[in-house]
């Protein structure tokens, strides 16, 4: 792959990202922060959002150009469209709810059905399955991948930098050339979104990478390294369900407040903190898999 596939989507999304923060504060168009969540985030509330479209429509671009999978073309583009419409309606409605959690729910089935047609495998973890069983597996993996990510993309970097952490390693192994170029341009990102974050990804953003991620798998048939890969994102799903299954059943909370990221936050660790110890983790559980595997 040419060096120039990767400089330039570099590049533009690190002048472009400037040009959208500018417009979003202008028409302010900002970011409105759930009232569950940690008090400290508060004065972020109005920090433009859905920075996700710049990095995803760069990527886009240059995925055609060397003609990337199209599962993977699709993964950025429909769940993108996803996380625009729900960002959009957040800030339309002025407050942290966007689309009802069915809404979204039944598009992310939709759209992992259109993406997982373009495989031609029907086999999971090696064994070959039916297509109803190959295609309900992705469609939990590729919703459940969104999911993860959004839930992770509370903090000021945390999403992107696991993210990164989770595909490069993938990326150079499989060596694959638009995983990279998504890199790039994620990277580029992460210097306004890093603490004090100037822009947020939003859903926009959040739902793209998971999407991406799960299908990147897919296309690789790499269902064991997806799981090696995204240890932080399965912790902070986890956290979840274990902290509303368990108020449900006795009335007490497992964590300060999930997802965990909240919990660390809430006993005093700094974000940059928090970014970086996740992100340590689940980079060296990554490759730990893929050294063991050579």
């Amino acid at each position: 792959m040419k060096a120039i596939y990767l400089i330039l989507p570099f590049l533009l999304s690190l002048i472009s990202f400037p040009l959208y923060i500018n417009l979003m504060k202008k028409y302010k168009l900002g970011q409105y922060i759930r009232e569950e969540g940690p008090d400290l985030h508060n004065y972020k509330t109005g920090t433009p959002t859905a920075g996700g479209i710049i990095f995803i429509l760069i990527s886009i671009i240059f995925g055609l150009i060397i003609k990337a999978p199209i599962s993977l073309l699709l993964s950025l583009i429909l769940f993108g469209i996803i996380g625009f419409i729900d960002d959009f309606a957040s800030i339309r409605k002025k407050n942290a709810l966007g689309l009802k959690a069915y809404q979204k729910f039944l598009l992310q089935i939709i759209f992992s059905i259109v993406i997982i047609s373009f495989s031609n495998v029907n086999t999971i973890f090696g064994f070959e399955v039916s297509k109803t069983i190959y295609y309900l597996f992705w469609i939990f993996v590729i919703t459940g991948a969104s999911n993860a990510v959004n839930l992770t993309d509370g903090l000021d970097g945390l999403a992107g930098w696991v993210w990164i952490s989770s595909i490069l390693p993938l990326a150079f192994l499989f060596k694959d050339s638009f995983s990279l170029i998504v890199v790039a341009t994620v990277l580029s990102f992460l210097l306004f979104n890093t603490r004090p974050a100037s822009i947020f990804m939003g859903d926009t953003g959040s739902l793209a990478l998971g999407a991406f991620l799960a299908s990147f798998a897919m296309y690789y048939n790499a269902e064991v390294q997806l799981v090696f890969s995204s240890s932080i994102f399965i912790i902070e799903t986890l956290s979840v369900i274990l902290q509303v299954g368990s108020y449900k059943l006795i009335k007490r909370r497992i964590f300060k407040m999930a997802p965990i990221h909240h919990h660390f936050e809430l006993l005093g660790w700094k974000e940059e903190k928090i970014v970086g110890v996740f992100t340590a983790i689940n980079l060296v559980i990554s490759l730990s898999y893929i050294f063991a595997r050579w």
